[in-house]
């Protein structure tokens, strides 16, 4: 398999069940974008960079994006109609006074070269670049569009059942990206405050009754806090699985969004346990599952009657169920990952006694399952083992297990890892070098195990982390995320400052042996390009073996969904990397 061949695949990247019947979306790489086509009751009606599809009345709504983002409605008969026309067009929704959008300003051609000036520590994002205009809440009447919510802070969701409207905004705390809920009066834009406690709001539903719900948690700065269906005026709350919505990577570009669907009496949710995920539904206040099975559920729809959902298995990238189901790569079957005994929970893709690489998982507080992987299967194909599994720090086994990690980034997770390598070597009889490889706190990981075990012949450490001081101050999120998970309060008093140091892998960089290779987007404002810099400059300057690979225009997510010549160049120069040195 060439890398080529490994990208050319169709994901399922839009479901919504309507009145008039199942619409989905199918995207694909296409002269280096993504395009997709959407499909009602499988039959095409839109192609090219397009989304949202959704029916109002009779007339079908959708976003095109091109530049800008446009808000276009088709009626049965007639030539598509501009609704709105705004920089990002993320959310619409009918309300009784018009069309409410989530969106960003569209800006002057001209703005980006004007100079930026800011007072905040959060000032730029990853995927946004520096926050010249911020995500807020625009009404529509007739031609008009008038922003009813917006400031220095960002509106992140909202609900309406036509005449309530609640909104989640990161007013309580921007720079830490704390999000609350409130009511909103479309008259004056005044909010007011629905739950007392800051946290992280993923989703936010209402029933038609104007009860409200919302995906997440209320614990403050706590990455690791389980999510969970909240009630806020209800008083209740509740757990699909081990936590609510999924935490379980891929590297499949169709876009999956966390999302809560509340009908009259019932609520419908994701769920995860361990590398599990299903769809969830919550009556008469309990929990019942409404899928099972080793797969992974990305994106679902209900509307009361009916389920429609796309999924993946290690094995098959996307498929489609509503009554049945639909595979969109007929000719894709993957490798078939197996089970390693191990402490924690891991898989294997093995393929004889050959090279194996281990894969370590980003987040921390994310994990790995039962999904497909593009780049295991590449791997694979060609003629290396693969494993990966979920140490502690990951999600899905419980809050308890997902702090574990906190404070000791590179100690009981790297044991675990290591002890797993040895566990697949074991028990599958496999005598050949292993390679290391991971991104952002995966490559963080990477760089740690370089610097503490000589047992890997080779490592890429991709989007990494290698000074967790330096990153307090480049990072779009790493003056707060690398002070909680490192335990201290104030990452600049010295005492944090030695503690930090003495958790980064760059403080122990001359005990390196193994052959590195850095890969970094130049735009990843998430774990920035500087941490790949500052370690490869170190390395040659202790004479190891070190590369650099910068791929420009890309950010963080440049594995994920990043320009697709970027991605398939890295997945080329990756697999040269490991031949040269595992085989």
């Amino acid at each position: 398999m060439d890398p080529k061949e490994a990208y050319s695949l169709k994901v399922i990247s839009e479901v919504k069940l309507e009145p008039q019947g199942l619409i989905h979306g199918e995207t694909w790489i296409k002269e280096n974008g993504y395009h997709t086509s959407i499909f009602l009751n499988h039959r095409p009606i839109l192609e090219g960079k397009v989304s949202l599809p959704k029916f109002l009345g009779e007339d079908l709504y959708y976003v095109r994006s091109d530049g800008s983002a446009q808000l276009l409605s088709q009626s049965p008969y007639g030539e598509p109609k501009k609704v709105a026309e705004l920089g990002k067009i993320n959310k619409f929704e009918k309300h009784e006074k018009g069309l409410l959008i989530l969106g960003e300003d569209l800006l002057d051609k001209q703005t980006p070269s004007v100079p930026f000036i800011t007072e905040k520590r959060k000032y730029r994002f990853d995927g946004r670049g520096l926050l010249r205009t911020r995500t807020s809440l625009y009404l529509v009447r007739g031609e008009e569009v008038m922003k009813v919510l917006g400031g220095d802070f960002d509106v992140t969701d909202f609900a309406t059942n036509g005449k309530r409207v609640v909104v989640s905004t990161t007013q309580p705390d921007d720079d830490l990206g704390l999000n609350a809920l409130y009511d909103l009066d479309l008259d004056t834009g005044e909010v007011r405050r629905i739950i007392k406690e800051d946290g992280m709001i993923l989703a936010v539903a209402m029933n038609p009754h104007g009860d409200v719900a919302y995906l997440g948690h209320d614990k403050g700065k706590s990455p690791w806090a389980v999510r969970e269906v909240i009630l806020p005026e209800l008083g209740e709350r509740y757990v699909c699985g081990k936590t609510c919505g999924s935490t379980v990577l891929s590297d499949v570009f169709d876009g999956a969004k966390d999302k809560l669907v509340f009908l009259k009496d019932q609520l419908v949710s994701l769920g995860q346990v361990g590398g599990e995920v299903n769809v969830y539904r919550i009556s008469d206040r309990k929990v019942d599952r409404l899928t099972e099975g080793q797969r992974v559920v990305r994106i679902f729809d209900h509307d009361g009657n009916s389920l429609a959902y796309s999924f993946m298995t290690p094995e098959k990238p996307s498929l489609l169920y509503h009554g049945e189901i639909y595979d969109p790569n007929p000719g894709v079957k993957g490798l078939t990952p197996v089970k390693i005994n191990s402490r924690i929970e891991g898989w294997g893709i093995i393929t004889g006694d050959r090279p194996t690489i281990l894969f370590i998982h980003g987040g921390p507080h994310m994990a790995y399952g039962y999904g497909y992987f593009i780049e295991f299967q590449f791997f694979a194909s060609n003629g290396f083992n693969v494993i990966y599994a979920n140490p502690t720090g990951s999600q899905g086994y419980g809050e308890e297990f997902a702090k574990g990690c906190v404070g000791d980034w590179g100690g009981r997770d790297m044991m675990e890892l290591l002890e797993f390598v040895n566990d697949a070597r074991k028990q599958f009889n496999l005598t050949k070098k292993v390679g290391v490889t991971g991104g952002s706190y995966g490559g963080f990981m990477t760089n740690w195990i370089v610097t503490h075990s000589d047992l890997f012949s080779a490592a890429v450490s991709e989007r990494g982390i290698s000074n967790l001081v330096s990153m307090c101050g480049t990072s779009d999120i790493g003056f707060w995320f690398n002070a909680v998970e490192s335990g201290v309060v104030d990452p600049w008093n010295p005492e944090s400052m030695e503690k930090l140091m003495r958790m980064s892998p760059i403080y122990y960089v001359g005990r390196v042996r193994t052959p590195i290779m850095f890969i970094h987007g130049e735009e990843d404002y998430r774990c920035p390009i500087e941490q790949a810099e500052q370690f490869h400059v170190a390395l040659r300057s202790k004479g190891a073996e070190s590369k650099l690979v910068r791929y420009q225009g890309d950010g963080h997510e440049h594995a994920r969904k990043g320009k697709p010549d970027n991605m398939m160049h890295r997945l080329g120069i990756k697999l040269q990397w490991f031949k040269d040195h595992l085989e």
